[in-house]
């Protein structure tokens, strides 16, 4: 028997299996869309990022996502893509506009985290 290759997600995928996330009470049966939040503000492309989904991620900012969104911790997708050291995510947000300097409630902004880190992520911010 062959293994059958995966392929990729469409974008009404991606954002289907955010729904379970973000809207637990709903049982995953909730409609997302692009602009969709939780009640923490948190986002489609925050679930993606927390999940390490890079396509997921990428697909979401070319599809128009909302790349400075301020969820839980008042944190953007790319504090988190950021503390996840996923520099494509993160050359990706900043291309598409993303605010480096939005502070969390951590008194931290991407930058920062960033430049404490050092190495490949943090050049992105030069």
């Amino acid at each position: 028997m062959s293994k059958r290759p995966k392929t990729r997600q469409s974008l009404d995928e991606i954002l289907a299996s955010c729904s379970d996330t973000l809207f637990p009470d709903k049982m995953g049966r909730a409609p997302v869309n692009i602009d969709s939040k939780d009640v923490e503000g948190d986002t489609a492309l925050h679930v993606m990022l927390w999940r390490g989904d890079t396509y997921g991620a990428v697909s979401l900012i070319d599809a128009g996502a909302e790349v400075d969104a301020v969820g839980d911790m008042s944190e953007t997708p790319l504090h988190i893509a950021v503390r996840k050291a996923n520099a494509k995510v993160v050359a990706h947000l900043l291309a598409a506009g993303a605010n480096p300097d939005i502070i969390s409630e951590f008194g931290q902004s991407p930058r920062s985290i960033a430049s404490d880190a050092g190495g490949e992520i943090a050049k992105l911010f030069r």
